[in-house]
């Protein structure tokens, strides 16, 4: 019951922080800049930019009707490319595992979208993977959405993890 007392407080102390639409607050300092998340084409290419500037790939593997997609992208993902801390050192993507047509992976062959999310052993959405240059996982992937007042913490340590990785191969 504890628990239940403090998650009820902790969402209700997150609504009042943040206004839930722009119309709701007339001050224009409010409205964020619209940013899409790329979606690559070829992780070939991905690979030889994120090694060529020393960065790590984060990419989120999604799915059209996933609400908590939605949400990771809303609340985390979209923030952080507005963000220049995080895009000095990240490479941000995602794939939609539904998406018809093809992409190249990262050793240069043509796949589907969900074929390169199996290979990659991300079966649910969302999946978020932190990979090096060469596709390898460099930080402690993050399957779902859950206890959203320390998931910006998750976040952070993977993104630590991926970036102290890098670095010791270089």
């Amino acid at each position: 019951m504890k628990f239940l007392a403090i998650t009820v407080f902790s969402t209700f102390l997150c609504l009042l922080s943040v206004p839930a639409s722009a119309s709701d607050n007339d001050d224009e300092d409010y409205i964020l800049p619209y940013v899409e998340i790329p979606q690559p084409k070829d992780f070939s290419q991905l690979g030889e930019t994120a090694q060529r500037e020393d960065k790590l790939i984060l990419l989120e593997i999604s799915a059209t009707d996933c609400g908590f997609c939605e949400l990771l992208e809303e609340d985390y993902i979209k923030p952080m490319l507005r963000d220049e801390d995080y895009t000095r050192k990240l490479l941000i993507r995602k794939i939609n595992i539904d998406n018809e047509g093809s992409i190249i992976d990262f050793d240069g062959n043509e796949t589907t979208t969900g074929g390169f999310a199996l290979r990659q052993k991300a079966r649910l959405t969302p999946t978020m993977l932190f990979l090096d240059s060469h596709g390898n996982e460099v930080g402690e992937r993050i399957v779902g959405i859950n206890t959203l007042e320390l998931f910006g913490g998750y976040i952070e340590a993977s993104i630590e993890a991926g970036m102290k990785a890098i670095q010791e191969k270089n």
